[in-house]
């Protein structure tokens, strides 16, 4: 039996009908006509976290220290786009680092440290409190639900010269559901002193994770 997939095509102020392509195995064929991500970042809820101040990093596996905790106190799923990290002091011995990040069973407020909410799209930036959807913790104590590397990572040989950074492409894979937090610690082979900064971008999602 042969089945027919069509769908609504909008345009314009236009609606009409048009036929959808499928393979062998009916998965949808789809060419797609924006940039990924532009009609996520186009609703304008997108927005980034970077620590204010730098922080150690952490020569050693991650266990109960959150450098930045990023917790969802509201109703929306927390959907990760993208993990950052940046070096700005460095020392005269080789030093390699990364991103240990976790997301937590369901906790309680973090203690909140008062980062701003950058807009992804243009809108001005949201200092969170207490009681905002979006609570952004500093150097908290958290436990363990099964951190993980996250890279490509960065490095320099023996010079004391700043400015490594990296992006780590999420794109959805990592989900904060409302009472959970996402959390992320540095990871160098030196813990020089006040020398990374690590932060996320999301987008809140009316979804649900399910049970």
């Amino acid at each position: 039996m042969q089945t027919k997939i069509r769908g609504t095509q909008n345009y314009n102020g236009n609606t009409s009908e048009a036929d959808v392509a499928v393979n062998a195995q009916r998965n949808l064929l789809v060419g797609q006509g924006n940039p990924e991500y532009m009609e996520t970042r186009r609703r304008g809820e997108g927005r980034t976290i970077l620590l204010a101040t730098a922080s150690e990093a952490l020569a050693s596996l991650a266990t109960t220290l959150a450098h930045l905790e990023v917790y969802n106190n509201g109703t929306r799923l927390m959907v990760v786009s993208d993990l950052h990290c940046y070096r700005v002091l460095g020392t005269a011995v080789g030093v390699g680092e990364h991103l240990w990040v976790m997301i937590t069973t369901q906790k309680a407020v973090p203690t909140l440290g008062a980062l701003s909410l950058f807009s992804m799209s243009g809108k001005a930036a949201i200092t969170p409190t207490a009681s905002s959807e979006i609570v952004t913790g500093i150097d908290t104590t958290v436990i363990a639900n099964g951190w993980n590397a996250y890279g490509p990572g960065s490095g320099y040989l023996a010079a004391a010269t700043p400015g490594t950074g990296f992006n780590v492409p999420i794109n959805g894979k990592l989900i904060v559901p409302p009472g959970c937090s996402l959390c992320v610690t540095i990871g160098a082979s030196v813990n020089t002193a006040s020398a990374f900064y690590c932060g996320a971008t999301y987008d809140p999602v009316n979804a649900t994770v399910e049970a």
